[in-house]
Protein backbone atom coordinates (compact mmCIF):
# COMPACT_ATOMS: atom_id res chain seq x y z
CA UNK A 1 0.00 0.00 0.00
CA UNK A 2 1.79 3.27 -0.83
CA UNK A 3 1.43 6.48 1.18
CA UNK A 4 -1.44 8.30 -0.07
CA UNK A 5 -3.81 5.04 0.01
CA UNK A 6 -2.73 5.22 4.00
CA UNK A 7 -2.45 8.79 4.93
CA UNK A 8 -6.17 8.84 3.04
CA UNK A 9 -7.02 5.83 5.06
CA UNK A 10 -5.66 7.79 8.62
CA UNK A 11 -8.50 11.08 7.46
CA UNK A 12 -11.22 8.27 7.40
CA UNK A 13 -9.99 7.27 11.04
CA UNK A 14 -9.27 10.50 12.25
CA UNK A 15 -12.38 11.71 11.21
CA UNK A 16 -13.91 9.35 13.65
CA UNK A 17 -12.64 10.92 16.39
CA UNK A 18 -12.45 14.82 18.07
CA UNK A 19 -9.24 16.11 17.25
CA UNK A 20 -8.35 16.82 21.00
CA UNK A 21 -8.19 12.95 21.67
CA UNK A 22 -5.55 12.63 23.98
CA UNK A 23 -2.86 9.95 23.78
CA UNK A 24 -0.19 11.00 25.75
CA UNK A 25 0.19 11.55 29.06
CA UNK A 26 2.71 13.80 31.27
CA UNK A 27 3.05 11.34 33.69
CA UNK A 28 4.74 9.11 30.96
CA UNK A 29 7.21 11.41 30.25
CA UNK A 30 7.60 13.88 33.39
CA UNK A 31 10.62 11.91 35.01
CA UNK A 32 12.53 12.28 31.02
CA UNK A 33 11.72 15.96 31.80
CA UNK A 34 12.74 16.41 35.11
CA UNK A 35 16.39 14.69 34.83
CA UNK A 36 18.04 14.69 37.89
CA UNK A 37 21.32 12.46 37.04
CA UNK A 38 23.85 13.32 34.98
CA UNK A 39 23.92 12.65 31.55
CA UNK A 40 26.41 10.17 30.83
CA UNK A 41 27.11 10.42 27.22
CA UNK A 42 27.74 14.14 27.72
CA UNK A 43 30.39 13.69 30.93
CA UNK A 44 32.20 11.40 29.02
CA UNK A 45 32.64 13.22 25.82
CA UNK A 46 33.34 15.80 28.00
CA UNK A 47 36.38 14.07 29.50
CA UNK A 48 37.21 12.66 26.51
CA UNK A 49 38.00 15.61 24.84
CA UNK A 50 39.69 17.00 28.05
CA UNK A 51 41.93 14.11 27.67
CA UNK A 52 42.86 14.02 24.06
CA UNK A 53 43.37 17.89 24.20
CA UNK A 54 45.71 17.19 27.06
CA UNK A 55 47.88 14.99 24.75
CA UNK A 56 47.69 16.46 21.57
CA UNK A 57 49.20 20.14 23.02
CA UNK A 58 51.65 17.79 24.12
CA UNK A 59 52.07 15.98 20.93
CA UNK A 60 50.72 17.70 17.78
CA UNK A 61 51.86 15.34 15.29
CA UNK A 62 49.80 12.42 16.51
CA UNK A 63 46.86 12.12 13.79
CA UNK A 64 44.87 9.57 16.42
CA UNK A 65 44.81 12.18 19.41
CA UNK A 66 42.89 14.45 16.53
CA UNK A 67 40.09 11.66 15.74
CA UNK A 68 39.93 11.36 19.09
CA UNK A 69 39.11 15.34 19.52
CA UNK A 70 36.84 15.23 16.79
CA UNK A 71 34.57 11.92 18.06
CA UNK A 72 34.17 13.96 21.37
CA UNK A 73 33.42 17.03 19.54
CA UNK A 74 30.50 15.35 17.71
CA UNK A 75 29.56 13.38 20.89
CA UNK A 76 28.95 16.71 22.97
CA UNK A 77 27.39 18.49 19.40
CA UNK A 78 24.61 15.22 19.70
CA UNK A 79 23.93 15.83 23.76
CA UNK A 80 23.77 19.78 23.19
CA UNK A 81 23.81 20.98 20.57
CA UNK A 82 26.17 23.56 20.36
CA UNK A 83 27.25 24.35 16.46
CA UNK A 84 30.87 25.16 17.43
CA UNK A 85 31.56 21.18 18.95
CA UNK A 86 30.39 20.20 15.42
CA UNK A 87 32.60 23.26 13.56
CA UNK A 88 35.88 21.87 15.84
CA UNK A 89 35.18 18.51 14.70
CA UNK A 90 35.48 19.53 11.07
CA UNK A 91 38.67 21.49 11.54
CA UNK A 92 40.61 18.44 13.46
CA UNK A 93 39.24 15.67 10.93
CA UNK A 94 40.10 17.80 8.16
CA UNK A 95 43.62 18.61 9.73
CA UNK A 96 43.75 14.68 10.77
CA UNK A 97 42.98 13.97 6.76
CA UNK A 98 45.98 16.39 5.26
CA UNK A 99 48.55 14.93 8.23
CA UNK A 100 47.80 11.58 6.94
CA UNK A 101 47.41 12.53 3.22
CA UNK A 102 44.37 11.22 3.05
CA UNK A 103 45.16 7.92 2.73
CA UNK A 104 43.13 6.54 5.52
CA UNK A 105 39.34 5.37 4.48
CA UNK A 106 38.39 5.46 8.03
CA UNK A 107 39.20 9.10 8.39
CA UNK A 108 37.69 9.90 5.23
CA UNK A 109 34.34 8.39 6.69
CA UNK A 110 34.64 10.09 9.48
CA UNK A 111 35.05 13.77 7.89
CA UNK A 112 32.32 12.71 5.83
CA UNK A 113 29.59 11.86 8.67
CA UNK A 114 30.70 15.42 10.08
CA UNK A 115 29.85 16.85 6.48
CA UNK A 116 26.47 15.47 6.25
CA UNK A 117 25.53 16.54 9.79
CA UNK A 118 26.74 19.80 8.20
CA UNK A 119 24.81 19.75 5.18
CA UNK A 120 27.46 20.02 3.36
CA UNK A 121 26.82 16.75 1.07
CA UNK A 122 29.24 17.40 -1.93
CA UNK A 123 31.93 17.84 0.29
CA UNK A 124 30.76 14.56 2.13
CA UNK A 125 30.60 12.81 -1.57
CA UNK A 126 34.24 14.16 -2.30
CA UNK A 127 35.43 12.41 1.07
CA UNK A 128 33.75 9.31 0.51
CA UNK A 129 34.62 8.86 -3.56
CA UNK A 130 38.53 9.35 -2.01
CA UNK A 131 37.69 6.76 0.86
CA UNK A 132 36.05 4.29 -1.90
CA UNK A 133 39.18 4.48 -3.95
CA UNK A 134 41.30 3.13 -1.24
CA UNK A 135 39.64 0.02 -0.44
CA UNK A 136 39.72 -0.32 2.81
CA UNK A 137 36.15 -0.75 4.87
CA UNK A 138 34.73 -0.36 1.17
CA UNK A 139 31.04 -1.65 2.38
CA UNK A 140 30.88 0.73 4.71
CA UNK A 141 31.77 3.55 2.57
CA UNK A 142 29.45 2.79 0.01
CA UNK A 143 26.90 2.66 2.34
CA UNK A 144 27.85 6.30 3.00
CA UNK A 145 27.38 6.89 -0.30
CA UNK A 146 24.36 5.69 -0.64
CA UNK A 147 23.18 8.05 1.86
CA UNK A 148 24.97 11.13 0.46
CA UNK A 149 23.68 10.24 -2.79
CA UNK A 150 19.88 9.76 -1.65
CA UNK A 151 20.56 13.96 -0.15
CA UNK A 152 22.02 14.56 -3.50
CA UNK A 153 19.01 13.57 -5.67
CA UNK A 154 21.55 11.05 -7.62
CA UNK A 155 18.48 8.48 -6.84
CA UNK A 156 19.71 5.99 -9.64
CA UNK A 157 23.35 5.52 -8.02
CA UNK A 158 21.42 4.85 -4.31
CA UNK A 159 19.14 1.88 -5.90
CA UNK A 160 22.23 0.87 -8.00
CA UNK A 161 24.17 -0.04 -4.68
CA UNK A 162 20.96 -1.22 -3.27
CA UNK A 163 20.23 -3.88 -5.95
CA UNK A 164 23.78 -4.64 -6.20
CA UNK A 165 24.24 -5.98 -2.71
CA UNK A 166 24.07 -9.37 -1.88
CA UNK A 167 24.45 -9.32 2.46
CA UNK A 168 20.44 -8.32 2.48
CA UNK A 169 19.86 -9.02 5.94
CA UNK A 170 21.98 -6.92 7.89
CA UNK A 171 21.34 -3.81 10.08
CA UNK A 172 22.92 -1.22 7.82
CA UNK A 173 21.22 -2.51 4.88
CA UNK A 174 17.81 -2.82 5.91
CA UNK A 175 17.83 0.49 7.60
CA UNK A 176 18.76 2.22 3.76
CA UNK A 177 16.39 -0.27 2.07
CA UNK A 178 13.59 1.32 4.13
CA UNK A 179 14.75 4.74 3.86
CA UNK A 180 14.23 3.56 -0.10
CA UNK A 181 10.77 2.93 0.53
CA UNK A 182 10.20 6.42 2.08
CA UNK A 183 11.70 7.79 -0.77
CA UNK A 184 9.00 5.83 -3.41
CA UNK A 185 6.33 7.16 -1.16
CA UNK A 186 5.95 3.49 0.53
CA UNK A 187 5.90 4.44 4.36
CA UNK A 188 4.45 1.41 5.57
CA UNK A 189 6.96 -0.51 3.20
CA UNK A 190 9.69 1.84 5.16
CA UNK A 191 8.20 0.82 8.46
CA UNK A 192 8.21 -2.84 7.77
CA UNK A 193 12.19 -2.70 7.12
CA UNK A 194 12.87 -0.71 10.44
CA UNK A 195 11.40 -3.05 12.20
CA UNK A 196 13.33 -6.21 10.60
CA UNK A 197 16.14 -3.81 11.41
CA UNK A 198 14.94 -3.43 15.04
CA UNK A 199 15.09 -7.45 15.52
CA UNK A 200 18.81 -7.10 14.19
CA UNK A 201 19.23 -4.41 16.94
CA UNK A 202 17.96 -6.70 19.35
CA UNK A 203 20.44 -9.82 18.05
CA UNK A 204 23.18 -8.09 18.23
CA UNK A 205 22.16 -6.11 21.85
CA UNK A 206 23.26 -2.77 20.74
CA UNK A 207 21.39 0.18 23.00
CA UNK A 208 22.67 2.95 20.10
CA UNK A 209 21.52 0.66 17.08
CA UNK A 210 17.73 0.27 19.05
CA UNK A 211 17.78 3.67 19.91
CA UNK A 212 18.33 5.02 16.36
CA UNK A 213 15.77 2.53 14.97
CA UNK A 214 12.88 3.30 18.07
CA UNK A 215 13.01 7.19 17.28
CA UNK A 216 13.25 6.53 13.36
CA UNK A 217 9.97 4.44 14.12
CA UNK A 218 8.18 6.74 15.96
CA UNK A 219 8.63 9.19 13.46
CA UNK A 220 7.38 6.84 10.35
CA UNK A 221 4.47 5.89 12.50
CA UNK A 222 3.22 9.62 12.36
CA UNK A 223 4.23 10.19 9.02
CA UNK A 224 1.12 7.20 8.09
CA UNK A 225 -1.29 8.95 11.13
CA UNK A 226 -0.46 5.85 13.90
CA UNK A 227 0.00 8.25 16.26
CA UNK A 228 -0.54 6.02 18.93
CA UNK A 229 2.66 3.69 17.49
CA UNK A 230 4.43 6.88 17.26
CA UNK A 231 3.80 7.85 20.68
CA UNK A 232 4.66 4.22 22.20
CA UNK A 233 8.51 4.20 19.90
CA UNK A 234 9.49 7.34 21.29
CA UNK A 235 8.63 6.68 25.30
CA UNK A 236 10.38 3.42 24.24
CA UNK A 237 13.34 5.60 23.38
CA UNK A 238 13.29 7.50 26.61
CA UNK A 239 13.05 4.49 28.41
CA UNK A 240 16.83 3.14 27.12
CA UNK A 241 18.08 6.84 27.04
CA UNK A 242 16.35 9.26 29.09
CA UNK A 243 18.04 12.56 27.52
CA UNK A 244 17.03 11.43 24.26
CA UNK A 245 16.07 14.48 23.72
CA UNK A 246 14.74 14.20 20.13
CA UNK A 247 12.46 11.65 21.36
CA UNK A 248 11.04 14.37 23.66
CA UNK A 249 10.66 16.91 20.92
CA UNK A 250 8.41 14.37 19.22
CA UNK A 251 6.25 14.04 22.00
CA UNK A 252 5.35 17.75 22.16
CA UNK A 253 4.83 17.70 18.33
CA UNK A 254 2.31 15.03 19.26
CA UNK A 255 0.74 17.30 22.04
CA UNK A 256 0.59 20.30 19.83
CA UNK A 257 -0.44 18.81 16.23
CA UNK A 258 -2.95 16.23 17.50
CA UNK A 259 -3.92 16.66 20.72
CA UNK A 260 -4.02 20.48 20.03
CA UNK A 261 -2.72 21.34 23.49
CA UNK A 262 -0.32 24.47 23.25
CA UNK A 263 0.38 25.41 26.46
CA UNK A 264 2.07 20.88 27.19
CA UNK A 265 3.73 21.36 23.88
CA UNK A 266 5.66 24.70 24.62
CA UNK A 267 6.12 23.45 28.39
CA UNK A 268 8.30 20.65 26.81
CA UNK A 269 10.35 22.84 24.05
CA UNK A 270 11.47 25.23 26.74
CA UNK A 271 12.49 22.28 29.06
CA UNK A 272 14.48 20.79 26.12
CA UNK A 273 15.97 24.45 24.76
CA UNK A 274 17.75 24.62 28.70
CA UNK A 275 19.81 21.43 27.95
CA UNK A 276 19.84 21.81 24.26
CA UNK A 277 20.48 24.36 21.77
CA UNK A 278 18.86 23.46 18.56
CA UNK A 279 17.77 26.65 16.69
CA UNK A 280 14.73 24.47 15.26
CA UNK A 281 12.99 24.86 18.70
CA UNK A 282 12.45 28.64 18.25
CA UNK A 283 10.37 27.75 14.95
CA UNK A 284 8.40 25.09 16.76
CA UNK A 285 7.59 28.03 19.53
CA UNK A 286 7.06 30.25 16.78
CA UNK A 287 4.35 27.99 15.03
CA UNK A 288 3.15 27.55 18.74
CA UNK A 289 3.05 31.06 19.21
CA UNK A 290 0.97 32.05 16.15
CA UNK A 291 -1.52 28.67 17.06
CA UNK A 292 -2.62 30.77 20.40
CA UNK A 293 -2.64 33.70 18.28
CA UNK A 294 0.24 35.63 20.25
CA UNK A 295 2.06 37.44 16.95
CA UNK A 296 4.89 39.41 18.99
CA UNK A 297 6.30 36.03 20.51
CA UNK A 298 6.02 34.58 17.67
CA UNK A 299 8.24 37.44 15.90
CA UNK A 300 10.33 37.12 18.75
CA UNK A 301 11.09 33.68 18.61
CA UNK A 302 11.32 33.83 14.52
CA UNK A 303 14.15 36.88 15.04
CA UNK A 304 15.64 34.82 17.86
CA UNK A 305 15.99 31.39 15.40
CA UNK A 306 17.39 33.89 12.21
CA UNK A 307 20.02 35.38 14.09
CA UNK A 308 21.20 31.98 15.49
CA UNK A 309 21.45 30.55 12.23
CA UNK A 310 22.90 34.01 10.26
CA UNK A 311 26.10 33.06 12.18
CA UNK A 312 28.54 31.29 9.64
CA UNK A 313 29.02 28.61 12.05
CA UNK A 314 25.68 27.24 10.72
CA UNK A 315 26.84 27.51 7.26
CA UNK A 316 23.85 26.35 5.09
CA UNK A 317 22.20 23.21 7.43
CA UNK A 318 19.18 25.72 7.60
CA UNK A 319 18.56 27.15 4.04
CA UNK A 320 15.76 25.50 3.57
CA UNK A 321 13.76 27.08 6.28
CA UNK A 322 15.09 30.35 5.98
CA UNK A 323 13.73 30.74 1.88
CA UNK A 324 10.23 30.03 3.51
CA UNK A 325 10.59 32.83 6.41
CA UNK A 326 11.61 35.37 3.99
CA UNK A 327 8.70 35.78 1.99
CA UNK A 328 8.62 39.30 2.73
CA UNK A 329 12.18 39.69 1.21
CA UNK A 330 12.01 37.23 -2.14
CA UNK A 331 15.07 38.41 -3.28
CA UNK A 332 16.71 37.17 -0.71
CA UNK A 333 14.93 33.82 -1.00
CA UNK A 334 15.47 33.02 -4.39
CA UNK A 335 19.37 33.51 -3.50
CA UNK A 336 18.85 30.93 -0.76
CA UNK A 337 17.08 28.61 -3.01
CA UNK A 338 19.27 29.10 -5.90
CA UNK A 339 22.15 28.05 -3.62
CA UNK A 340 20.12 25.24 -1.86
CA UNK A 341 19.37 23.49 -5.51
CA UNK A 342 23.27 23.74 -6.31
CA UNK A 343 24.29 22.27 -2.58
CA UNK A 344 21.22 19.53 -3.00
CA UNK A 345 19.77 18.99 -6.14
CA UNK A 346 16.46 17.12 -4.84
CA UNK A 347 12.86 17.32 -5.98
CA UNK A 348 12.78 19.23 -2.26
CA UNK A 349 15.41 22.16 -3.01
CA UNK A 350 14.00 22.51 -6.54
CA UNK A 351 10.52 23.09 -5.24
CA UNK A 352 12.03 25.84 -3.32
CA UNK A 353 13.46 27.32 -6.20
CA UNK A 354 9.81 27.28 -8.00
CA UNK A 355 8.14 28.64 -4.56
CA UNK A 356 10.72 31.59 -4.19
CA UNK A 357 10.94 32.45 -8.13
CA UNK A 358 6.87 32.55 -7.49
CA UNK A 359 7.40 34.99 -4.81
CA UNK A 360 9.47 37.14 -7.23
CA UNK A 361 6.85 36.89 -9.89
CA UNK A 362 8.69 34.48 -11.88
CA UNK A 363 5.41 32.23 -12.52
CA UNK A 364 6.21 30.78 -16.14
CA UNK A 365 9.66 29.51 -14.18
CA UNK A 366 7.91 28.80 -11.40
CA UNK A 367 5.69 26.46 -13.10
CA UNK A 368 8.07 24.87 -15.32
CA UNK A 369 10.45 24.30 -12.42
CA UNK A 370 7.44 22.36 -10.79
CA UNK A 371 6.54 20.28 -13.68
CA UNK A 372 9.98 19.32 -14.72
CA UNK A 373 11.70 18.88 -11.23
CA UNK A 374 8.90 18.07 -8.25
CA UNK A 375 5.74 16.98 -9.54
CA UNK A 376 5.32 13.12 -8.96
CA UNK A 377 8.89 13.13 -7.61
CA UNK A 378 8.52 13.96 -3.79
CA UNK A 379 5.90 13.04 -1.54
CA UNK A 380 7.24 15.21 1.06
CA UNK A 381 4.02 17.40 2.97
CA UNK A 382 5.54 20.94 2.97
CA UNK A 383 6.95 20.58 -0.81
CA UNK A 384 3.51 19.51 -1.91
CA UNK A 385 2.13 22.34 -0.61
CA UNK A 386 4.34 24.76 -2.40
CA UNK A 387 3.80 22.30 -5.16
CA UNK A 388 0.01 23.27 -4.69
CA UNK A 389 0.36 27.10 -4.43
CA UNK A 390 1.88 27.28 -7.45
CA UNK A 391 -0.28 25.90 -9.92
CA UNK A 392 -2.91 27.58 -7.89
CA UNK A 393 -1.27 30.86 -8.75
CA UNK A 394 -0.87 29.43 -12.52
CA UNK A 395 -4.22 28.49 -12.44
CA UNK A 396 -3.71 24.40 -12.34
CA UNK A 397 -7.13 23.89 -10.34
CA UNK A 398 -7.06 19.99 -11.41
CA UNK A 399 -3.61 19.27 -9.76
CA UNK A 400 -4.74 21.80 -7.09
CA UNK A 401 -7.19 19.18 -6.20
CA UNK A 402 -5.11 16.12 -6.16
CA UNK A 403 -2.71 17.58 -4.35
CA UNK A 404 -4.81 18.85 -1.64
CA UNK A 405 -6.06 15.20 -1.28
CA UNK A 406 -2.72 13.96 -0.57
CA UNK A 407 -2.24 16.68 1.61
CA UNK A 408 -5.71 16.41 3.99
CA UNK A 409 -3.98 12.93 5.22
CA UNK A 410 -0.80 14.48 6.42
CA UNK A 411 -2.25 17.15 8.71
CA UNK A 412 -0.59 15.47 11.90
CA UNK A 413 2.80 16.09 10.02
CA UNK A 414 2.43 19.24 8.81
CA UNK A 415 0.57 21.08 11.79
CA UNK A 416 -2.49 22.86 12.71
CA UNK A 417 -1.09 26.27 11.09
CA UNK A 418 -0.50 24.55 7.78
CA UNK A 419 -3.65 22.58 7.62
CA UNK A 420 -6.08 25.98 7.85
CA UNK A 421 -3.89 26.92 4.73
CA UNK A 422 -4.05 23.49 2.84
CA UNK A 423 -8.10 23.86 3.21
CA UNK A 424 -8.45 27.34 1.57
CA UNK A 425 -6.18 25.48 -1.25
Amino acid sequence: MNRLSIILLSVLAMACHSKKETITNPADYAVFLEINSENEKLKLAEKELAFWSEKFEKSPNQTPYLIKMAAANNALFEQKGDINNLVSAENQLIRANEMAGSKSASQLRALAKTHITQHKFREALSALQKADSLGEGKLATQMMLFDVNMELGNYDKAEAFLTGQRETETFNYLIRLAKWHDYEGDTQGAIDQLQRALQKADEMKSEPLKLWTYSNLGDYYGHVGNIEKSYEYYLKTLAIDPHYDYALKGIAWIVFSYERNPEEAERIIKVLQKRHEAPDYQLLLAEIAEFRGNEEAKARHINNFLATVSSPSYGDMYNAYLVTLLENEPEKALELAKKEVINRPTPQSYQLLSYASMLNGRGEEALKLADQYVNGKTFEPVSLYQLATVYKKSGRGKEVEELKKELMGAYFEVGPLMEKEIEKL
